[in-house]
């Protein structure tokens, strides 16, 4: 079968695939399976675990406790910082007539190509710094998988479409996301927002249910006054927050002022237990693959994680962004 016809049947096919196998998995006896192998893999890995020192410990106890974290890239000091972030704000200038033509036209655009990847590979090396590995791990409990990075550019029009609504991502149990804003961002120019209270009626007995915050949503999951704890996350450029967008809900605040581009880098189990909502940095396998040569072992297998998923998991295609 050419790519070009099995391209056309998975375009046709959509989410189907990946929901399909997301309702086999909240069935009861799947929950119970797949939450004593969850249960098992972190008791036996937790002796494993990276001890953490400095800044690192904090932003740990900061997900912890709050699910979020603000610090900069001068207070990381990771090394490559200021070659991922000229090269991220080149690509995101590169994109910007694009997206404010597609947000003229009434059309959501957030993402700037996958190729801009490929062309800068030092901005999707720096999400495989070690230390974020380490991160990573001492949050999740288990080693970590690099889902790539996605630069979104948001058009200063106000408006609430997709990722600026209230929700939770669904790749995994935990998770972090890692913001890096390549502009400065104000109360009004797109913050990342979050709301520092843990949604209870997910993950009870490893059951998950995935929809929009609305006001409704909210006030029943969360409690009438939580608005009292949504954070928002504003900076100059340089600003990085870490943040478990799986176990809380989240959003990127519509922006009227100016536009906002950011990076943001993505990290859940290895095991995690929805791979078929994963893979959201548009690189194809192969993409990535070739990023990674060179790499450590373990770099190499935190980027590469869809390969030790069982056989018939990687038959499922993942569901379109």
């Amino acid at each position: 079968m050419s790519k070009t016809i099995s391209q056309k049947i998975l375009n046709r096919l959509g989410d189907k695939p990946a929901q399909l196998a997301f309702n086999l998995s909240n069935t009861s006896l799947m929950r119970r399976q797949l939450g004593r192998r969850y249960n098992e893999a972190l008791a036996s890995h937790r002796p494993l675990l990276p001890r953490l020192e400095g800044i690192d410990r904090l932003i740990v106890e900061g997900l912890e406790r709050d699910g979020v974290f603000i610090t900069s890239l001068d207070a990381l000091g990771l090394s490559g910082s200021a070659e991922m972030l000229r090269a991220a704000q080149k690509a995101a200038s590169e994109c910007a007539e694009d997206a404010r033509r597609e947000a003229g036209a009434g059309r959501e655009f957030t993402c700037a190509p996958a190729s801009a990847t490929v062309e800068n590979p030092e901005i999707f090396h720096w999400g495989l710094n070690d230390r974020l590995l380490d991160i990573a791990e001492a949050y999740i409990g288990l080693p970590a998988a690099y889902d790539g990075m996605a630069l979104i550019y948001t058009v200063a029009d106000g408006t609430e479409l997709g990722p600026r609504q209230w929700h939770r991502d669904r790749e995994d149990r935990k998770m972090i996301k890692l913001a890096v804003y390549c502009s400065d961002v104000t109360d009004r120019g797109g913050p990342f927002e979050l709301i520092s209270r843990v949604d209870p009626s997910q993950g009870v007995d490893d059951r998950y249910v995935y929809e929009f915050g609305t006001p409704e949503v909210l006030n029943e999951r969360l409690g009438a006054d939580y608005s009292r704890d949504v954070v928002s996350c504003t900076g100059p450029v340089g600003t990085v927050v870490f943040a478990d967008t799986a176990r809380f809900f989240h959003r990127g605040a519509p922006a009227h002022d100016k536009d906002r581009a950011a990076l943001f880098y993505g990290y859940f189990a290895n095991s995690t237990r929805h791979p078929y909502f994963c893979e959201r940095s548009g690189l194809k396998r192969r993409e990535i693959a070739e990023l990674v040569q060179g790499m450590s072992p373990r770099q190499r297998a935190s980027a590469l994680w869809q390969e030790g998923l069982p056989a018939w998991l990687k038959l499922i295609p993942p569901a379109p962004i």
